[in-house]
């Protein structure tokens, strides 16, 4: 077997300082001859067949661009003679030639061309498992911010053809997309050419650490997916260290807020009635809000909420099962439209917090707590009213159950949490009651 490099255009004038011919790959054994064009190119007057290469003495091409082309020929031809296999064609040819001229982006693996840029892979990922639609939408947020990561490294940078290539990704890497996600919002204003293509509103907000640790720990999870799936052998995150979620105490309204707010006089605004109703009754069940919108009658057996959470539902399809209080019963019996019918309407999330900071601001909720500001990481002092959002009524539900029961598995079979959750462990407030009743144990 035998390789060769050539070209076809051969009658450039010699003057011609523009004229670019492509340079081809032929291979030859017993009963095969086939050649294929790569993305090499040379001015015709400056091939040697005989060097494969530039001619010895080239005037006006600098010495550095002629080594490097003629490493490329050798490179690829070196290549081609290794990957080479008995019934080899013309498809077989072409693949090697792009894998050489595409390394971020393609391998090749047993006369096939496999992806390896980590977008690729994220989006296999993505099909390969049944996701609920919030984590279907982290998923694709993360493909974006990597696609937007690395225009900026090849058009800011100035890395060109830079990828987050599965095999060659390092830790240094990480760190650099650690440094884009915290700067993102910074590099939309002063590069906005950069962003004219996307569409994603977050990329012009600062990011909490949270946030990009969150994204982190998916990019891990698609990466340890890929060395399962073979699809490589390289682990960045090995070397990396990952920083740090960090929570403040979990707030909560106590029972006796909770009544206050359920008790708050709201005729003059039906639609925050509505929210109030909404409100209460995940206060009482201690569901997700993404449950909360799919509950209709037949979730209702015996005076018993049962579901299924969709956040697990492809995980632990286990059964949650919350007694109703006869206030939540009460809400059930105004809301129920009939069967099929949902509770509650599906509004938007963030018009639901914001009704419910309207409402609690209404009913004079207005205790200080303390909240840890997820940009500084510090802390700060605000009224409840001003930090309530729809999970809060989740924590409000587990917060009061715990203080009652200390029992966190009891309450995670009514929360939907998985038995020693680490999650779950966020909502549990150890407060003086409960430190009180500790000591009383040893007086």
């Amino acid at each position: 077997m035998r390789v060769t490099a050539f070209i076809r255009q051969k009658d450039a004038s010699k003057n011609d300082l523009t004229a670019r011919a492509s340079v081809y790959f032929r291979v030859r054994d017993v009963g095969l001859d086939i050649k294929c064009a790569s993305e090499l190119q040379i001015n015709p007057n400056h091939w040697s067949q005989e060097r494969q290469g530039y001619k010895i003495r080239v005037a006006l091409v600098d010495d550095t661009v002629r080594l490097r082309f003629d490493e490329s020929v050798r490179e690829l031809t070196n290549l081609i003679s290794k990957e080479y296999f008995i019934g080899a064609k013309s498809d077989w040819l072409q693949k090697v030639i792009f894998s050489y001229h595409h390394p971020n982006a393609y391998k090749l693996s047993d006369g096939t061309l496999v992806e390896t840029k980590v977008t690729d892979w994220a989006e296999k990922y993505l099909k390969s498992k049944k996701f609920d639609a919030h984590q279907e939408c982290n998923t694709k947020g993360l493909i974006m911010k990597i696609s937007r990561f690395e225009a900026y490294q090849q058009k800011i940078c100035k890395r060109k053809g830079y990828t987050m290539n599965i095999d060659r990704m390092t830790a240094d890497d990480l760190r650099d997309f650690q440094d884009y996600m915290k700067n993102e919002s910074s590099y939309a204003q002063k590069y906005p050419e950069l962003y004219a293509d996307f569409t994603d509103k977050s990329m012009g907000k600062p990011r909490s650490m949270n946030t990009i640790v969150n994204n982190l720990t998916l990019l891990r999870t698609v990466c340890n997916w890929v060395r399962k799936q073979g699809g490589t052998r390289n682990n960045p995150f090995m070397t990396f260290e990952m920083p740090k979620t960090l929570y403040g105490t979990p707030f909560y309204l106590t029972i006796e807020e909770r009544d206050k707010v359920y008790a708050v006089d709201l005729s003059d605004r039906p639609d925050l009635e509505e929210y109030r109703d909404m409100f209460i009754f995940q206060c009482m069940v201690g569901c997700r809000h993404g449950d909360l919108v799919s509950f209709t009658p037949e979730n209702i057996i015996d005076g018993v909420l049962e579901y299924i959470p969709e956040k697990t539902i492809n995980k632990v399809a286990r059964n949650v099962r919350v007694p109703l209080t006869d206030k939540a019963k009460a809400i059930f019996e105004k809301h129920n439209h009939g069967a099929g019918l949902p509770l509650f309407p599906m509004h938007f999330n963030f018009k639901f917090n914001d009704a419910i900071r309207e409402i609690l601001k209404r009913a004079e909720i207005n205790r200080l707590v303390t909240v840890l500001n997820p940009l500084t990481r510090e802390e700060e002092k605000k009224p409840l009213y001003e930090v309530a959002t729809s999970h809060m009524a989740r924590r409000t539900f587990i917060g009061n159950l715990y203080k009652q029961v200390k029992d966190p598995n009891l309450v995670a079979s009514m929360s939907g949490h998985a038995n020693g959750s680490q999650a779950f462990s966020r909502y549990r407030a150890i407060d003086d009651d409960m430190k009180r009743d500790l000591v009383g144990l040893i007086k």
